[in-house]
C-alpha cells in the first residue's frame, strides 16, 4: 500500500511536466528503484492507470529498472552486489563489510508524443 504516495508524486510529476511541454500523451515512465525501497513496480503501474483517466498519461505503462544495493569490504576495499556473497567478502573472506543501501527512486525519463 506505500507505492501510492509515491505514485501521485510520480503522476503529478509526469503530468507538470506534460502540461509544460504541450504534451498530448505519455507512453512510458522509466524508473529506477532500488531494492531496498521494497516498491512494486507492477502496484505502482495499476495505480497510475486508475489516476490518469481523461489526462495525457491514460494507459501509461511502467519500465522500472531496479538497482541492487551493495557491499564493500573494509579489508580489501572490494565492492559487489548484496546477492554475490553469502556472509564473506567473495574476495578475501573477510567478515569485515558494510551495506550501502539503495534507496533510490528516481524517474529517470518520459516516453511521449
Amino acid at each position: 500500500m506505500h507505492e501510492l504516495a509515491v505514485t501521485e508524486y510520480v503522476f503529478n510529476l509526469v503530468k507538470k511536466q506534460a502540461e509544460a511541454n504541450n504534451v498530448k500523451k505519455v507512453d512510458k515512465i522509466h524508473l529506477l528503484i532500488g531494492d531496498q525501497c521494497d516498491y512494486v513496480p507492477e502496484i505502482i503501474e495499476e495505480y497510475l492507470q486508475v489516476m490518469s483517466e481523461n489526462t495525457p498519461l491514460e494507459g501509461v505503462k511502467v519500465d522500472a529498472t531496479v538497482k541492487d544495493s551493495t557491499v564493500e569490504c573494509k579489508d580489501c576495499g572490494a565492492t559487489f552486489t548484496r546477492h554475490e556473497f553469502k556472509d564473506r567478502c567473495p574476495k578475501c573472506a573477510s567478515l569485515n563489510l558494510r551495506l550501502n543501501r539503495c534507496t533510490d527512486f528516481i524517474v529517470q525519463s518520459i516516453e511521449a508524443e
